[in-house]
């Protein structure tokens, strides 16, 4: 498999669903590649739902990675998520407010490394921002003195160093997970489903985790089965790839993964036969036209 950008087209029109498939259609077209069996990588919005309608559409796995902790980490009283990890949240809500105070003070460029901000649609934003806070814990302590700034001084208080340190621990599975399907030089649909499954075994409760870091876990993984999804696509993917065939597919998903590729197959040998139906009434409209432009000559 090879990985090749097409084109990258400004979208003037209001960005619906309709628009969208118009503007990819335009740019496979312009490279004869366009065929109703082609598969669509892309998130999860409604719009781009839409614009590969009746076409056949796969969630970008890394946006779904992203999901996973979204839901994870956002508000505690969330009705749908059971455990308490009230406190790394709470961790995670002081790390922020820390990172406000700091930008907007002199502080920020006198650290040795600057304090990262959580941003929702930067992927492991979160990780980042608690790495950076802990990074920077000593030289914030020593600002906050030297400057008798109260606020900083308050807040740092309210940090619990072991518990960021533990959840950073657990939030860097997802982060390597996500860098290892972000491969912009080759496809990574190969990797998807075992990288779902190294990830499981990653969050998988360990002696010596804390009650908390324990619902953390917890939490990751059943949103993990929820949010991450992998298709027959992806088994078939894994099939393929010498290195992953065994060992890691059950008998059902090799099956359902044989299925998929007889699927495929028999799309693109009705499209090639389509293909070359058209090409030959072409020439036969060719041939016939010279012919009777030499009888009227």
């Amino acid at each position: 498999m090879h990985s090749r950008i097409l084109g990258t087209r400004e979208l003037s029109l209001k960005h619906t669903g309709e628009n969208i498939g118009t503007a990819v259609r335009e740019i496979l077209d312009e490279f004869g590649v366009w065929r109703p069996g082609n598969t669509y990588v892309m998130d999860n919005a409604a719009n781009m739902k839409l614009a590969t309608k009746d076409l056949s559409w796969l969630g970008c796995s890394g946006h779904n990675l992203n999901l996973v902790l979204s839901h994870v980490l956002k508000d505690v009283r969330d009705p749908d998520q059971q455990g308490d990890i009230s406190e790394v949240v709470q961790q995670i809500s002081v790390c922020k407010g820390i990172v406000g105070h700091v930008k907007r003070t002199r502080i920020q460029a006198m650290l040795d490394t600057t304090l990262k901000q959580a941003v929702s649609t930067c992927w492991n934003s979160n990780l980042t921002m608690l790495q950076s806070v802990l990074s920077n814990t000593d030289q914030l302590k020593k600002f906050a003195d030297e400057f008798v700034d109260k606020t900083l001084q308050r807040s740092l208080l309210d940090v619990n160093i072991e518990l960021l340190k533990q959840a950073v621990s657990v939030l860097k599975h997802s982060e390597a997970a996500t860098q290892l399907l972000s491969n912009d030089r080759s496809p990574s649909l190969h990797l998807v489903y075992a990288t779902k499954v190294q990830l499981g075994k990653k969050l998988r409760t360990q002696n010596g985790d804390g009650p908390i870091i324990g619902q953390l876990k917890a939490r990751l993984m059943s949103r993990l089965e929820t949010n991450f999804h992998v298709q027959p696509q992806h088994w078939l993917a894994t099939l393929l790839d010498l290195r992953l065939k065994t060992g890691i597919l059950s008998a059902q998903q090799k099956l359902d993964a044989v299925s998929a590729l007889r699927a495929l197959l028999a799309e693109v040998e009705d499209s090639t036969a389509a293909s070359d139906a058209a090409d030959s009434a072409s020439t036969s409209a060719t041939v016939s036209h010279r012919r009777r432009e030499a009888s009227w000559k």
